[in-house]
């Protein structure tokens, strides 16, 4: 009995589905194909709920002693171990603890014509595009997220830009009515002087016109 635990997934599943039969030892072997090195813990419940552990040393865990006590359905959680905390989980299909005799009856029966291995072969396949998908689909929106980021920053420049230019617009303009202000008092003034000016003509004009030369000598 072997599983392979799907990498960037929470499955795991049948790769070989060959019985394991008691050993000389009074243990069930059941291996494991590991996506990466590291601390591996197999978690078997039998049917009531009670949890047992058991460790994954080269590639292989033993089934506790006391699941091998009857007929029954044992449900299986593999967990990788990182500084005494659970850092991924894979739920794999269940066992099914039966005796000999009841894998040796004779009674005839009709099924569906693949046979448990192209199933779990399938499975394991499907599991493997689904793991796939889901690692694409993260990375999809690991940059969907880095593009939402860098449209932020370059909205929040553009906003900064325009504000800035408006104060900048704002600050001509006040400027220019300045500049403007000013050559209208200029221009009014000029405007006094040539006054003063063409009246000061009209005066010299009017004192030449009747200049008396015997007046002065």
């Amino acid at each position: 009995m072997q599983y392979e635990l799907i990498p960037n997934s929470s499955v795991g599943v049948i790769t070989d589905t060959s019985p394991v039969f008691r050993d000389v030892k009074d243990t069930f072997a059941v291996s494991f194909i590991l996506p990466e090195p590291g601390e591996y813990i197999a978690l078997f419940r039998d049917e009531s709920g009670t949890e047992y552990r058991a460790s994954i040393k080269d590639g292989a865990a033993k089934v506790p002693k006391q699941l091998l006590t009857k007929e029954q359905r044992i449900g299986l959680t593999v967990c990788k171990i990182t500084d005494e905390a659970i850092e991924q989980t894979w739920e794999c299909p269940t066992l099914k603890v039966g005796t000999f005799l009841s894998l040796r009856q004779t009674q005839w029966q009709i099924t569906v014509g693949a046979d448990d291995k192209e199933l779990y072969a399938r499975l394991a396949s499907i599991e493997r595009e689904h793991a796939k998908r889901g690692a694409e689909y993260a990375a999809l929106l690991d940059a969907f997220d880095a593009l939402q980021a860098e449209f932020s920053r370059h909205k929040a420049s553009a906003e900064q830009a325009a504000q800035e230019y408006a104060e900048r617009q704002n600050e001509l303009i006040k400027a220019l009515a300045s500049v403007k202000s000013a050559n209208e008092t200029l221009a009014a003034e000029y405007n006094k002087a040539i006054g003063v000016i063409n009246d000061l003509s009209e005066r010299v004009n009017a004192l030449e016109k009747h200049y008396d030369p015997t007046l002065i000598k």
